[in-house]
């Protein structure tokens, strides 16, 4: 057999044995972690729902046809044992977040998956309250419900709100929702364009919500990302699968679908 046969040959075997490793080993084990946000992703009858949950596993799906990829456990927590979660375990994969300068070395970021703009409400019910900026709620006798440890928590309270005279930690929205309406809190954030919804989905009439002031500086894109210690490897798989499928208009389509779909059910238009 002259060299460049058997240089070929060489080849042929390589190949075939890299492809038979790729078949025969172990799947990444991912664990997916978030915290209910419909109709981003919500928990629907023990089933993930929602248009960024949608998008994330149509990339695992595509992901695993490169290299054997599975999700271990598709969970809904409270969003500080989320958190918590990806900072501190390897192969987690988190979402929806928002990309901030102290959250950036904390994690791999792969790319957005929704839009997020904040305002915060009251109750048309409820004596107006007329202001132009966050800081000038300062010097008014209100409480602000606000997600515990949520990036919002942390701005406002930069801006020297206090949790005892100003805000009302919250394990989530929806808390934050019933309180509203039952008079516990004057003022709640809700994201704009599911605010109505939102509060329809509990039973409340969404109609009565009304924004007070939009939070300007936290209006920034919503990401998923990957806990460090995770295989690098891995993390480029669903950065590029992820951009992939969204200029194929995947996550666009998803998204008007199911923001559609979620406030015909919750408020019945």
């Amino acid at each position: 057999m002259n060299l460049r046969k058997w240089t070929a040959a060489v080849a042929v075997v390589l190949v075939s044995v890299s492809f038979a490793l790729h078949a025969q080993a172990e799947p990444r084990n991912v664990r997916i972690v978030t915290q209910g946000f419909a109709p981003l992703q919500w928990d629907n009858a023990g089933k993930p729902d929602g248009y960024v949950a949608e998008y994330i596993l149509e990339v695992v799906d595509r992901v695993n046809k490169q290299m054997p990829v599975s999700v271990g456990s598709f969970e809904f927590l409270p969003w500080k044992r989320a958190i918590l979660l990806a900072e501190s375990k390897p192969d987690v994969l988190f979402f929806s977040l928002s990309r901030t300068e102290a959250r950036e070395e904390k994690f791999h970021w792969l790319g957005e998956v929704s839009p997020y703009g904040q305002y915060l409400y009251r109750l048309k019910s409820s004596p107006d309250i007329s202001v132009e900026r966050l800081e000038d709620l300062l010097d008014l006798n209100l409480k602000i419900g606000v997600q515990d440890g949520g990036n919002l928590h942390t701005y406002l309270q930069q801006l020297q709100f206090d949790d005892t005279r100003h805000l009302m930690p919250l394990t989530d929205y929806r808390q934050g929702i019933e309180m509203l309406y039952l008079g516990r809190i004057d003022l709640l954030p809700l994201t704009g364009f599911l605010a109505e919804a939102s509060a329809c989905m509990q039973g409340y009439d969404g109609s009565q919500l009304e924004p007070v002031v939009f939070v300007e500086d936290l209006a920034k894109p919503l990401w998923a990302v990957f806990s460090k210690g995770t295989d690098p490897d891995l993390v480029d798989a669903f950065k590029t699968e992820m951009a992939q499928l969204k200029e194929e208009g995947f996550l666009e389509q998803r998204t008007r679908l199911h923001t559609a779909s979620w406030q015909k059910r919750a408020c019945g238009g």
